[in-house]
């Protein structure tokens, strides 16, 4: 079903976590949260409201810390 808000929909909630844990290796203003949609009962990654609790675990910190390293030296090398 499509969404009426425009945004990319994910159907499980895992998926959703990691395109969470994802935008906060790819930009600076990462996402904080998400929500599941009422219009199309799609989970959405939102900035608004309170950082969900997972991106405290060490372990993801640690993930995105050197993920965000790796891409980092990708970019200075050129590759992708």
């Amino acid at each position: 079903m499509a969404c009426s808000h425009n945004k990319i929909g994910y159907y499980s909630e895992a998926e959703v976590q990691e395109a969470l844990i994802r935008s906060h290796i790819r930009f600076v203003k990462a996402a904080s949260n998400y929500y599941r949609c009422l219009d199309c009962d799609e989970y959405h990654l939102t900035s608004q409201g309170v950082r969900h609790p997972l991106l405290n675990d060490p372990t993801v910190q640690e993930r995105i810390k050197k993920e965000q390293l790796h891409q980092d030296w990708s970019s200075r090398f050129g590759k992708r």
